[in-house]
């Protein structure tokens, strides 16, 4: 059974930035993922996907965006356990037992950095969705090389659809179907949609798909049933949002609001040593941001240290007065 100062749950972008701090305060952490990689989300579902919200980077692809934390963050790749999913925390003699599928480890504190924990994408629900998942029909992009020069049809209305559309805008023949008549996305990426020319159909939806091996055809209509068009389509690219469930954390005895882990200014739960940061947390003003889930882990962090030796306060950390 190995043992450490603060062990770390979720390898996001979150999760990965506290090992950075961690390392800062030079506390013994590790990092536990369920995913084989890290990244979280990111990876799993969008790592082609530009990033516009951290500080620095005017635009950066999410799987860059992870490489970068990782060189700057893991000091030890023996301090990360990705595909060990963590299964349950339990208190013992002073201390957090924490199990996993495949094996025990102890910590002084804890930091859940999970986010919204495991996914599962939203589904039309139309004939043939089932039939062509992964012969035309996708819920995120894995590279963008194999869609360029495609006739790709997207679906939604919110961040993600939009600015998929604005990705491929001018690389791709692209359509937007939106089923609501506003769009749900920052209202900039609205702006630079419009500005496209992309052809947007709302409030329109997807009725039907077809094709022989492969998707060939969306059969769309008006929500008004006042019309209905048939698109050829190579790629139809589904992005209605997705179905989040935070799995084995829900018996860990923290406190939830709104299916979230709720947490004081300091980043603590209700259970003694246990911390959390990023999409997993909600308070007064939360936002989910990745740029607020960087400041979370870095509160939460100073926290577990503190906890971790009562008595011993860690101050203020910098890359600058560490030497690193």
């Amino acid at each position: 059974m190995s043992e450490c100062d603060i062990a770390i749950i979720g390898g996001g972008p979150i999760g990965i930035w506290g090992l950075y701090h961690a390392h800062l305060r030079q506390v013994n952490a590790l990092l536990f993922d369920s995913l084989p990689e890290l990244g979280g989300q990111l990876m799993a579902m969008y790592p082609e996907k530009d990033i516009f919200d951290v500080a620095g980077f005017p635009r950066v692809l999410a799987r860059e965006l992870v490489e970068q934390l990782v060189a700057q963050s893991v000091a030890d790749p023996t301090r990360v356990r990705v595909g060990e999913k963590v299964l349950s925390l339990t208190q013992l003699d002073g201390l957090w037992q924490i199990t996993t599928t495949l094996g025990q480890h102890l910590a002084k504190s804890v930091v859940v950095a999970t986010g919204l924990g495991a996914f599962r994408p939203k589904m039309l629900g139309v004939t043939g969705e089932e039939r062509f998942e992964g012969q035309g029909v996708d819920y995120f992009v894995k590279s963008l090389d194999a869609l360029v020069g495609k006739r790709l049809v997207v679906v939604g209305g919110g961040d993600s659809a939009v600015d998929w559309v604005n990705t491929f805008s001018g690389r791709s023949e692209v359509t937007l179907v939106h089923r609501l008549e506003r769009f749900q996305a920052h209202p900039a990426s609205v702006q630079r949609l419009v500005e496209s020319g992309v052809e947007v159909l709302m409030p329109w939806e997807v009725s039907a798909l077809s094709g022989d091996d492969h998707l060939q055809t969306v059969t769309v209509r008006a929500l008004d049933g006042s019309a209905e068009r048939q698109l050829p389509c190579d790629q139809l690219l589904v992005c209605i949002g997705f179905n989040a469930d935070l799995g084995p954390l829900k018996a860990w005895g923290l406190a939830l609001s709104g299916g979230k882990v709720a947490v004081d200014r300091e980043m603590r739960t209700n259970q003694p040593g246990v911390f959390a940061a990023g999409d997993v947390v909600t308070y007064p003003g939360k936002q989910n941001l990745i740029a607020i889930g960087f400041a979370e882990i870095a509160i939460a962090i100073k926290a577990a240290t503190e906890h971790a030796f009562p008595g011993v306060k860690s101050g203020l950390a910098h890359s600058s007065s560490r030497g690193f």
